[in-house]
């Protein structure tokens, strides 16, 4: 078998996190290969084609171009300049028959919440201290990329780089959501309700479980500034494959990582096409865009042992349902285009714990993801993967449950879509999204933030093995868009450092 030798670093997968470190490596002159499995690159941050429409891979939103953030880091660095609208207001709550408008504006916000849940004082109080945080938080984590630190020089760099003044946060790090609530007196049933719904889409926990330290940042990324691609999230991957394509690089598809063996000082990869063609790869550095639990997989040796151990610290994470939709657009003009809904009657989705549903939506008038006068949604809710992994000859009716469940709550509770009507539905569960994403289980929403796991226990972005790294949203700081390339972002620096 003929091995190719033409690359300085090899990328595994093509999720944002392995995008972003392709492209800061191509600007600095290294040439690089980006390998995915699936049909498109992008993984969980990507678009689909179905039916005449595209659809998102997931309900989600779009932020970090703001200074201080990754993208804007990330277009600062490079010149990637990526397509995208402002859109303002960038989401509505819908909770006990009321709705909330997540303004940009943070007094404006402010007010909001004291209409809504009352305690002026306390209210006010709450939302600008976790506005001071998430603003440091912002700031301090791209002065940091060797977060969390693994080497003496790594801790005395940490010290040198951060003013004195801001290691007050660093107390967040022990104190929970729900400990800032209490604070402030607002930890009432209704607002806990609401916190905890917002930290699921965000950090993945409620607010018992999450640090305030990340649950500030959960919590007030609608007070940032919110982005809209049109033609779906894939044009913005396109834009950074583009760039690397410029700077010599290149972007696989339907070519994914069967395994990766040291080789050398070096490491040899193996992969499969669609067409089961083999080929092999050698390369001094590959950084791995596959989520931790996946690796043990892909290596062998020591580094499958390796693998096998961090897997099992970080084995509970959530799977998701999710719902892609075509409907005729009979929705009111000034509607936002994301959504959380609470399930205000006591109900959770069928097969679920969850308690709400999360809804993004195409703007009016993008004709590239939907056909004139027509809109699509993504929807998507919580899920345990091992549950439905268990139901085996109930799936098909269980996924038929949720899925009618999910578009009577649409109609009860979504102005416009009782009087759409519905052109294109289908339904996936964690096992459908383990067919598409090739992540373990179909778990797709990182690792779940954790009082219990500090700021050191992480999964390194560095592994034991020299010239092997990892990226994504099984590493530090977790899932996310602009989570995720900060992610890449921080491996970048770590080759530099290491490798010239």
């Amino acid at each position: 078998m003929n091995i190719n030798t033409d690359y300085d670093v090899i990328i595994a997968g093509s999720g944002m996190g392995g995008m972003s470190a392709g492209a800061m490596l191509a600007n600095a002159g290294y040439k690089v290969l980006i390998l995915e499995k699936a049909h498109a690159p992008g993984g969980c941050s990507s678009s689909y084609f179905r039916k005449g429409y595209v659809f998102e891979s997931g309900a989600t939103t779009l932020i970090g171009f703001d200074e201080n953030q990754p993208l804007w880091k990330l277009e600062k660095e490079t010149g990637i300049q990526i397509p995208r609208e402002e859109i303002t207001p960038s989401m509505s709550v819908w909770l006990d028959g009321e709705q909330l408008t997540r303004y940009k504006d943070r007094d404006k916000w402010i007010q909001e919440c004291i209409r809504v849940f009352g305690n002026e004082a306390g209210q006010r109080a709450f939302w600008e201290e976790a506005l001071a945080v998430s603003d440091l938080v912002w700031k301090i984590s791209l002065k940091n990329p060797f977060f969390p630190p693994q080497k003496i020089s790594e801790w005395v760099q940490l010290a040198v780089n951060n003013n004195p003044l801001d290691v007050w946060v660093l107390k967040y790090a022990f104190q929970s959501v729900e400990d800032a609530m209490q604070k402030y007196g607002v930890d009432t049933p209704k607002f806990r309700r609401f916190v905890d719904e917002q930290l699921m889409i965000t950090a993945q926990a409620k607010s018992h479980q999450t640090p305030f330290l990340f649950g500030a940042a959960g919590l007030t990324y609608t007070n940032y500034s919110n982005y809209y691609v049109l033609g779906g999230l894939l044009e913005m991957v396109n834009a950074i494959r583009s760039f690397i394509q410029e700077k010599g690089g290149a972007l696989h598809t339907k070519e994914g990582v069967e395994m990766i063996d040291q080789d050398g000082g070096q490491f040899l990869i193996h992969t499969k096409n669609k067409r089961n063609e083999k080929f092999a790869y050698r390369a001094p550095i590959v950084i791995s865009n596959i989520p931790v639990w996946n690796m043990s997989g892909i290596t062998a040796g020591n580094m499958k042992d390796y693998f096998e151990e961090e897997g099992k610290d970080f084995s509970d994470a959530w799977g998701a349902i999710t719902l892609g939709i075509a409907t005729t657009d009979a929705y009111p003009d000034e509607l936002p285009l994301h959504h959380q809904i609470h399930l205000d009657d006591g109900t959770t989705v069928p097969y679920t714990n969850s308690d709400s549903i999360f809804v993004s939506m195409s703007k009016p008038g993008d004709t590239e993801r939907a056909k004139e006068g027509h809109r699509t949604l993504n929807v998507s809710t919580h899920a345990s993967p091992d549950f439905w992994y268990s139901l085996n000859g109930e799936y098909e009716s269980a996924k038929q449950q949720v899925e009618e469940f999910v578009v009577k709550k649409l109609a009860q509770k979504l102005p416009g879509f009782a009087d759409a009507e519905i052109d294109v539905i289908h339904t996936a569960t964690p096992i459908t999204w383990e067919n598409w994403v090739y992540r373990k289980k179909g778990r797709v929403g990182g690792i779940p933030q954790s009082m219990a796991r500090s700021l050191l226990k992480w999964t390194s972005h560095e592994t034991p093995f020299k010239g092997l790294y990892l990226v994504g949203d099984t590493t530090y700081p977790g899932q996310g868009i602009p989570g995720v390339t900060l992610s890449g972002i921080n491996v970048y620096s770590r080759v530099i450092k290491n490798h010239q």
